[in-house]
C-alpha cells in the first residue's frame, strides 16, 4: 500500500465495507494497475456477513454500486471501461493511487537509533518545511547525529521523528556558524580612551592662580620693607 492509498482509505467519508472491498478484493486481485472485471455475484458473496452475532451485512447490487462510487469519490478507483452504464457489473477500473507516493509517509513503528540509519527521500521536503533551505548533509554531520543517539538506546522514534531531530540539529549548527563576528565600523578601530594620570585642567588653573597670588604678595612685602 502506498502512502497515497493509505490517505484515501482513511478518509472519513469512506465506509468500512468500501475499504474492505478495495483492500481485500479489488487491489489484491488487480492485474497491474487495473482491476479485473467486477463480478457482482462473487463480490456480493464475499462481502456478505452472516453469523450468530448482532452484526449482519447483506450486499445487494445497489449496495455494491454505492461502494464502488465511494471508492471513485476518494480517488482510489477510476473508471476504465464499463459495458453497462446502468451498473458496474463487468466494469474495469484503474487504480490511480497504486504507485503514487503522496505527500506523507505511512505511519511507521518506533525504533532506537542504529548505525545504518539514514534519512529517506522525504528529508529535503521536511527540511524546507522547517526553514532549512540547504538540506545537504555530509557524513561527518550524519555520523555525529547517529553517534549521539546511539548512546541513548532508551529513545524510540519513528522515521519521521528521527529526521525532524536531524533537521533541528542542522539548523542549530548552521545558525551558530553563520553568527556574525563583531565588525569595525567603516574600517576604523575605536581606540581606548586616554586615562589621565596627572592633575585635571581645573586643578592646574587653580595651582597657577595660587602661584600668581603668592608672587604678588611677596612683591608687596619686599616693597614695604624698602619703604620702611
Amino acid at each position: 500500500m502506498t502512502p497515497a492509498e493509505y490517505q484515501a482509505l482513511t478518509s472519513p467519508t469512506l465506509s468500512h465495507p468500501a475499504r474492505s472491498l478495495y483492500q481485500l478484493y479489488l487491489q489484491h486481485q488487480a492485474l497491474g494497475d487495473k482491476t479485473q472485471p467486477l463480478d457482482y455475484p462473487l463480490l456480493g458473496k464475499a462481502l456478505t456477513v452472516q453469523g450468530q452475532g448482532e452484526y449482519h451485512y447483506r450486499v445487494t447490487p445497489a449496495t455494491l454500486s454505492g461502494l464502488v462510487e465511494e471508492l471513485v469519490a476518494v480517488g482510489l478507483l477510476s473508471l476504465h471501461h464499463n459495458p453497462h452504464p446502468q451498473h458496474f457489473h463487468g466494469a474495469v477500473f484503474s487504480l490511480p493511487l497504486k504507485h503514487l507516493q503522496g505527500l506523507a509517509p505511512l505511519p511507521s513503528r518506533q525504533f532506537a537509533m542504529h548505525p545504518d540509519w539514514r534519512p529517506d527521500q522525504q528529508f529535503s521536503g521536511l527540511a524546507r518545511l522547517c526553514g532549512l533551505l540547504d538540506s545537504t548533509i555530509d557524513e561527518i554531520e550524519l555520523g555525529e547525529f547517529i553517534a549521539y543517539w546511539l548512546g541513548r538506546p532508551e529513545v524510540f522514534e519513528n522515521q519521521h521523528q528521527w529526521m525532524l531531530k536531524l533537521v533541528r540539529k542542522l539548523k542549530n549548527q548552521r545558525s551558530i556558524k553563520r553568527a556574525p563576528a563583531p565588525s569595525v565600523d567603516s574600517g576604523y578601530q575605536q581606540l581606548p580612551a586616554k586615562i589621565e594620570t596627572g592633575p585635571s585642567k581645573r586643578a592646574q588653573q587653580m595651582m597657577a592662580e595660587a602661584q600668581r597670588l603668592k608672587a604678588t604678595n611677596q612683591g608687596d612685602c619686599e616693597s614695604d620693607e624698602e619703604n620702611s
